[in-house]
């Protein structure tokens, strides 16, 4: 689940029907990418905000839910780069590592902090220095992001997503 919901954030990418020439035209524009959108909510399960180079590399810091529990999020900073199509990154554990738990906004206690942050790393210990890509697919209205690791297609972790802009106040949650 932890891992599942924390993938979700920058998987996708396969040899898919190719998306736009730039599939972070959106975020250049300045727009946030939302995972798995409620839209008569306003909630995502992860928001990630890109920051993004002309030559294709990206900064990106994500937030998005760790357990099924609506109020404790991961705030983490990533990079990686646009490629054939795909926005792809390395998973490095350091990222989550270093990355903010938080509980209704403000960090977790120290004890909760640490049991937390093992159940994390723990779910992404696997996935360790694999180049995870995704790349998006629209169908009848949907736009989902297709996933790889290190380059092989992961159907399970497609996630329906969307672009939306600052100022229609989505914030993370279910």
């Amino acid at each position: 689940m932890i891992a599942a919901l924390l993938l979700a954030g920058l998987l996708a990418g396969q040899s898919a029907p190719a998306g736009p020439a730039d599939p972070l035209a959106p975020a250049r524009a300045g727009k946030l990418r939302c995972i798995a959108p409620n839209a008569a909510r306003l909630t995502c399960r992860t928001i990630i905000r890109y920051k993004v180079e002309s030559d294709g590399d990206f900064d990106a810091t994500v937030t998005g839910l760790v357990s099924r529990d609506s109020t404790i999020l991961l705030r983490y900073k990533t990079f990686g780069r646009v490629e054939e199509g795909g926005v792809c990154v390395m998973m490095r554990t350091g990222d989550f590592q270093n990355g903010m738990l938080l509980s209704s906004g403000r960090p977790l206690a120290p004890n909760a902090d640490d049991a937390m942050r093992l159940q994390v790393l723990g779910a992404i210990q696997p996935l360790q220095g694999k180049k995870r890509c995704y790349q998006d697919r629209t169908e009848d209205g949907v736009t989902r992001a297709i996933v790889t690791l290190d380059g092989v297609a992961h159907p399970e972790l497609t996630q329906t997503v969307t672009w939306v802009a600052p100022a229609e106040g989505y914030a993370v949650g279910r």
